[in-house]
């Protein structure tokens, strides 16, 4: 038996959102955060692989249904729904070896893998989605791109924050594209606060005072989401001001320049992934 089961944790679990035993091959930060998200919001029994044993041990630890199985196969084995989340590198020599059965659904978050090749690795899985889950779904505040549209994988992430159902692959590539943003999130805000002790300002206040401004900025599009990002630029500087001066210091046209550059060639990639050129 692998599973052992745990009472949820939350007073409710969305009416419709169960999937069965959900099996990881791979155990990555995604899968991780994926995982612990779930793990906090339903009763599923969840079964991972050892590939990283100390990330599956201390999820295993953490949580009551969650349980490490033997191997790969033994994951596959013992799921109704299979989650794949494998570096791209090594996705082949993982999955193919893997036998899988026709009822089982086959979610893959693996970054420039197609459908069509997903299809043909995991048959006679009938049932293949794809997602591109990020760290806050382990907070349940995750927006997650999901292709092709499937109820229950939309059910799934809507538990961790909320589900975008695409019917576009190449859309779907376009979503990919700007998670590779995530780090540059974190650097901007090291930039600002390495100005900040290189002027005399205490690292710890610098950092307080840059996650705290973050936060309350973030939360803004969510409360008035009838203002584009745009107009909340335009609305967060002063002809003449401050923030005026530094936007007009480091964009051109009201964009990053040099990040529309990164973000094509992510996107260029992924699409070079699936034997797609422009």
């Amino acid at each position: 038996m692998y599973c052992k089961i745990l009472k949820n944790n939350y007073s409710e679990v969305q009416v419709g959102s169960s999937v069965g035993t959900l099996g990881f091959v791979g155990t990555g930060t995604i899968a991780a955060a994926m995982i612990e998200g779930l793990a906090l919001s339903g009763s599923e029994p969840i079964i991972v692989s050892p590939r990283n044993a100390d990330i599956a041990a201390d999820l295993a630890a953490r949580f009551a249904n969650v349980t490490i199985a033997a191997d790969n196969q033994a994951v596959v084995d013992a799921s109704d729904m299979v989650v794949l989340s494998v570096r791209p590198q090594i996705a082949d020599e993982v999955l193919r070896p893997l036998n899988f059965r026709p009822d089982q659904h086959v979610l893959s978050l693996i970054a420039t893998i197609s459908l069509e090749y997903l299809h043909e690795v995991t048959a006679p899985a009938a049932t293949v989605t794809r997602a591109v889950p990020l760290p806050p779904v382990a907070r349940g505040q995750g927006p997650t791109a999901v292709f092709p549209p499937n109820a229950r994988v939309k059910a799934l992430y809507d538990r961790l924050g909320v589900a975008i159902e695409l019917g576009d692959e190449s859309e779907f590539d376009v979503f990919s594209a700007a998670t590779a943003t995530m780090s540059s999130y974190f650097a901007f805000a090291r930039t600002v606060t390495a100005w900040m002790e290189a002027n005399g300002v205490d690292a710890a206040k610098a950092h307080a005072f840059m996650a705290q401004m973050l936060e309350g900025l973030g939360s803004a599009s969510p409360a008035a989401p009838e203002r584009s990002f745009a107009q909340l630029a335009d609305e967060y500087q002063t002809r003449g001001g401050i923030n005026e001066q530094v936007f007009r210091a480091i964009t051109r046209d009201g964009v990053l320049p040099d990040l529309d550059a990164a973000l094509d060639g992510v996107l260029a990639r992924l699409r070079a992934g699936r034997g797609i050129t422009d």
